[in-house]
């Protein structure tokens, strides 16, 4: 079904075996919370020691019934004290941990009316301690009130706030701002309580809206894959259901979450499988009766989706092991693999240069009759650049080329020579109306520089600016009603000057000279790679946008292409430095404030 080895990992999908930080990621899962029927219990405790707290200060209730209400005429504003500050008290909940409770002091002073007024709202002083029990603000309390009922009462303005919270966000349309409201949220009504504290759970519409946006957001990182995983562990605990979609994207952020994917990932992403795939019960505290009849909320059915994905982050993880087994979850789910199911398996023969897996599978995708796409073939012809064989990758670029501007010559290696070869040898079959995007012209800049080949990267980069940019979603100018030109892009600029960083020359004056005779009359022919050509696409580098920012990485490559260039002079070096500085603001850390010491020394100041 797919192209490569079939035999098992060896390990299992749900892994008994993992690391302690995946653990601590994935607690949140694994954790269950308390039932309704403890906290009832609880609950029920906390009401007889009320109750007989309160029985034994019915004899001096009587007594002291004038005595309250004189005092509460001299201290009329105590009837409003809950309502000024809200205290935290820490309580034990039954899990074992420790949680926070909202309650309204109490009066501290120990005077014998206060006292009374305690005794009459059913508690008692502890002589200067905090209460342990709820204050109520109502100074005509009576005996015969439910103490549990005071459990469910929450301040109109606590309530006032979360609707607004709730209201932010529904209409949230950025991860930050969703986040801080969903935060925010938990924070202030806490989910072991809401049952306790009549506030009702976060609606599913607002968490699945949040799980949306999460989603949707590129790239993908470890803040990432936490922030989904909060969200979808509260729809869990709520009784709400969590869709495919949401468990697919989970499973994409696990495989996702660093630069570099290593096998641990890959066993992450599994154990996000094994907890979608494995019936488990609700977590909802709302109704402890009908609680183990309850259907299950977190088991779903994978979808072709769901093994792609793992299929991708199996050949990211470059771990032959990794890929046989999900080719073998694949192939026991009975699913018919799709176009990209096929494509994910690209990525891992490009990086382990096995370009015969590259043909396999093209030549099963034209047996199930998918055609490579655009984003097959621009996928085709980075494996064979990245792999050495440019002549190959350029043949790609030049059909592709030719469906946007169609060549004229004729001749043995015309360009209907040039498609013969790619769908005979190749197996590369490329329809008429397929023309280059950025990624195509991107990738083919890095290839050529990465390979030496500086003169024929510039000309893809020049073919790239001078094109109009076609791709779906493209800005069109309102003056003309025509695309604009494609714009430079920080990643052709990382190509460009890594290839410098890779090739570049010291100039000829400080090159030591050949020992033989022979080797001194041979003429130097002058490399591409060198300083004034550096200076030119330096040049266009700094004419970037205001808004675009380079990443530390790439203003490190730069000043690394300066110093071999120029033979590490420190002159040029500062130069370059305090450009790079006013231009995009500097402040860097790590190695490059390492290499702005080793340029300007200690001071700074630029005198050695």
């Amino acid at each position: 079904m797919l192209a490569g080895s079939r035999s098992s990992i060896r390990l299992s999908p749900a892994s008994s075996q993992v690391s302690c930080w995946l653990r601590q990621v994935q607690h949140i899962f694994a954790r269950r919370q308390a039932t309704s029927r403890a906290f009832q219990v609880h609950r029920r405790i906390h009401a007889a020691h009320m109750m007989k707290e309160r029985a034994q200060g019915e004899v001096r209730c009587a007594v002291s019934e004038r005595k309250v209400e004189d005092v509460l005429v001299r201290n009329a504003a105590l009837a409003d004290h809950s309502d000024t500050t809200l205290h935290q008290t820490r309580v034990l909940k039954p899990s074992g941990q420790d949680g926070l409770i909202l309650r309204a002091p109490l009066p501290t002073d120990e005077s014998r009316d206060v006292e009374a007024i305690q005794i009459h709202a059913g508690v008692r002083s502890t002589h200067g301690q905090q209460i342990p029990h709820h204050h109520y603000p109502n100074p005509h309390y009576t005996c015969r009130q439910n103490p549990i009922d005071s459990l469910e009462k929450t301040p109109p303005d606590r309530l006032k706030t979360r609707q607004e919270l709730l209201d932010s966000l529904l209409k949230a349309t950025s991860v930050t701002d969703g986040w801080e409201a969903y935060h925010t949220l938990t924070i202030m009504f806490p989910h072991h309580i809401h049952h306790l504290s009549g506030v009702p759970k976060i609606p599913q519409r607002h968490l699945h809206h949040l799980a949306h946006l999460l989603a949707s957001t590129k790239p993908r990182t470890r803040t990432l894959f936490l922030r989904l995983s909060a969200v979808l562990t509260m729809l869990h605990r709520s009784g709400y259901r969590i869709y495919l979609w949401e468990w697919n994207a989970l499973l994409d952020c696990a495989g996702k979450r660093w630069r570099k994917c290593s096998l641990e990932d890959y066993k992450a992403a599994v154990e996000v499988f094994s907890k979608m795939t494995t019936p488990r019960p609700s977590e909802n505290p709302s109704d402890d009766e009908n609680l183990a009849a309850e259907f299950d909320l977190g088991h779903v059915q994978p979808d072709i989706i769901t093994y792609t994905t793992l299929l991708y982050i199996a050949g990211r993880s470059l771990d032959p092991s990794a890929i046989r087994h999900a080719s073998n979850l694949l192939r026991a789910s009975g699913l018919s693999p799709n176009r990209i199911t096929h494509l994910s398996l690209l990525h891992y023969y490009t990086r382990t240069k096995q370009l015969s897996g590259v043909r396999s599978t093209l030549q099963k995708m034209r047996e199930q009759d998918f055609e490579p796409g655009l984003d097959g073939i621009n996928a085709c012809m980075w494996a064979y650049g990245r792999n050495g064989h440019m002549d190959v990758a350029s043949t790609i670029y030049r059909v592709l080329r030719h469906n946007l501007q169609p060549e004229l010559d004729v001749g043995e290696y015309d360009i209907d020579a040039a498609v013969k070869y790619l769908q005979d040898v190749e197996g590369i079959a490329i329809r008429g109306d397929i023309i280059p995007n950025e990624i195509t012209y991107t990738s083919l800049i890095q290839a050529f520089a990465y390979h030496g080949q500086i003169m024929k990267a510039l000309h893809i980069f020049v073919d790239m600016l001078s094109t109009p940019n076609r791709e779906p979603k493209a800005p069109i100018s309102q003056q003309i009603g025509e695309p604009f030109l494609y714009q430079p892009t920080l990643a052709a600029f990382r190509g460009i000057f890594l290839g410098f960083a890779r090739h570049a020359q010291k100039p000829l004056p400080l090159r030591t000279l050949p020992g033989s005779l022979s080797e001194r009359l041979r003429p130097i022919q002058k490399s591409d790679w060198n300083l004034e050509n550096l200076h030119q696409v330096f040049k266009a580098f700094m004419n970037l946008p205001a808004n675009v920012m380079p990443s530390e990485r790439l203003i490190y490559w730069i000043l690394v292409s300066f110093g071999k260039a120029s033979g590490n002079d420190a002159g040029k070096l500062r130069k370059v430095f305090l450009q790079l500085e006013q231009r995009f603001g500097g402040g860097w850390g790590g190695r490059l404030d390492r290499l702005r010491k080793s340029i300007f020394g200690d001071n700074g100041s630029g005198r050695q």
